[in-house]
């Protein structure tokens, strides 16, 4: 989920964790004794109204979700009250959750066949990706979408398939070598942090993991599902940035940065090459890794007409001005500069 473009985002995703935290809270037996709380109807019902109201409201004024999505909210949010509601409390609206639960499910069965198409059409969509001579995590999800479906869900898994598949399967593929290759991490900390961040994470599941579990089992597991999903993520985030540099090729730029944002770009919809390093203006998406110290962008090129670029989860959007920095600058301005001449 991508957070909204507002100023309000963040004080609704502040809010959203702060209902969500406290509504665990309150049920844990330990917090329960300490500040002498006693479960009444009352508490219930205001518990199911920020689960299943509240909660679902603050995650769409916080993130960029559709109707439907909103919709799932309130389906979790009823799972999540039965979970964390004692059942003799939780007993009188069973009901609302059986309802909630099969109407989503309803979505769920008929999204589960595409899922199923998905795997049954795998041939076709490698036989695809072999023909478009670019490396996974630039075909993989536009054959998913020509051979099965282009629905959110279809998208998501196609996502997450990329991440496991980076994650453990990467480790052997070489790094393209061809004239048309401008690496970006060499001369920044990407890796190194990358690197840090899962030392992190692995210890703070490790200590809070051992810390949680016979105090907040639930909350702990939840922690745990988290951590782990998060060092997949880590790693797959490192594989993408060894394993896929610039590359101008054949007629295009291909650029990636993580699961987070990938584009191919027609050198012929160059209109313009803004050279020197400068922070970008709003509305430019910026290819570039992250350092220890501020870095920005040494070009920026704006195209003729708008591209269609890929973000994380396969959500798409249109941009008309790419910011990039590599570790060879004057060898992207050559490729470039080439590519202007020929044309």
């Amino acid at each position: 989920m991508v957070l909204r473009n507002s100023k309000w985002s963040l004080w609704a995703l502040a809010l959203l964790t702060l209902v969500l935290f406290s509504n665990v809270m309150l049920y844990q037996p330990i917090v329960q004794q300490f500040l002498a709380i006693e479960l009444d109807r009352g508490a219930v019902l205001g518990s199911l109204v920020d689960l299943v109201i509240i909660s679902p409201a603050l995650a769409y004024a916080a993130f960029k979700v559709s109707k439907k999505q909103a919709a799932g909210f309130v389906v979790f949010g009823l799972v999540m009250a039965r979970v964390i509601i004692p059942e003799e409390f939780f007993a009188p609206y069973t009901i609302l959750l059986y309802s909630g639960v099969s109407f989503e499910a309803l979505f769920f069965l008929a999204e589960l066949g595409l899922i199923f198409l998905l795997i049954k059409r795998i041939p076709d969509i490698r036989a695809e990706m072999r023909s478009s001579q670019s490396g996974p995590i630039f075909s993989f999800l536009p054959a998913v979408e020509r051979k099965v479906s282009r629905l959110p869900l279809i998208r998501i898994v196609a996502s997450e398939t990329l991440m496991v598949y980076y994650a453990f399967f990467s480790w052997r593929k070489k790094i393209p070598d061809h004239d048309g290759v401008v690496t970006m991490h060499h001369k920044t900390s990407a890796i190194a942090m990358n690197i840090m961040l899962i030392h992190a994470v692995a210890i703070e599941t490790i200590g809070v993991h051992w810390w949680l579990h016979t105090k907040l089992p639930i909350l702990s597991f939840i922690l745990l599902i988290l951590n782990v999903y998060s060092i997949l993520l880590v790693l797959a985030e490192i594989q993408i940035t060894r394993l896929h540099p610039v590359e101008v090729e054949n007629g295009e730029l291909r650029v990636v940065q993580g699961l987070r944002q990938r584009l191919i770009l027609p050198l012929s919809n160059i209109e313009e090459i803004e050279w020197g390093e400068k922070k970008p203006v709003k509305g430019t998406m910026v290819f570039m890794q992250k350092d220890f110290e501020e870095i920005h962008p040494q070009v920026i090129l704006i195209f003729k007409e708008p591209v269609e670029a890929t973000l994380f989860m396969g959500k798409k959007e249109v941009v008309s001005k790419v910011a990039l920095r590599v570790d060879d600058p004057e060898k992207l301005k050559r490729l470039l500069e080439q590519h202007e001449k020929r044309a």
